[in-house]
């Protein structure tokens, strides 16, 4: 079945009554992009590996010669501390990054891309450029924008309600 004509059926209803067509929209287009991110030649190489590593190096790399640490990380992904450091040593263990003392503070580590990190970074720019491509196509720029806007309130809004708990 086309995914466009699950949404034309009457809505689907939940335990609690509620129609969850919005909810059913972001986890069928978050399952067609995994599929699509298991098929991409970065995704090959190391069928092992989450996509969070990638986005973490495409971080590391888009911050190459600025001092970037594990609480920049949680930050920059809203990660915990725990998620951030299985990531990283997980990063490390395939070296594609290395956590290299600072000087001035011997309990920081500082986070930077192996010369492997930096290639596999690249073809995992590719691929998402790409699927990033098949995702948008047909879409205008005044779309696009309209999308991204509600796709950012839709995450503030399951924050706020988090934080509210």
């Amino acid at each position: 079945m086309f995914l466009g004509e699950r949404f034309r059926r009457k809505p689907e209803r939940s335990v609690t009554g509620t129609d969850n067509q919005t909810i059913l929209a972001l986890h069928h287009l978050n399952a067609a992009i995994r599929r699509s991110i298991e098929r991409t030649e970065s995704k090959q190489e190391l069928d092992h590996m989450t996509g969070v590593y990638g986005w973490v190096m495409g971080y590391l790399s888009d911050h190459e010669g600025e001092d970037i640490y594990q609480r920049d990380l949680e930050k920059a992904f809203s990660m915990c501390k725990s998620g951030v450091s299985k990531t990283v040593a997980a990063l490390e263990r395939n070296r594609l990054i290395e956590r290299t003392k600072v000087a001035s503070d011997d309990r920081l580590k500082k986070i930077i891309l192996t010369d492997r990190g930096k290639e596999l970074t690249e073809q995992i720019r590719a691929d998402n450029e790409r699927l990033e491509a098949e995702l948008t196509r047909g879409f205008s720029d005044a779309e696009l924008t309209a999308l991204r806007q509600f796709l950012l309130r839709m995450q503030q809004n399951i924050t706020e309600s988090r934080e509210e708990r």
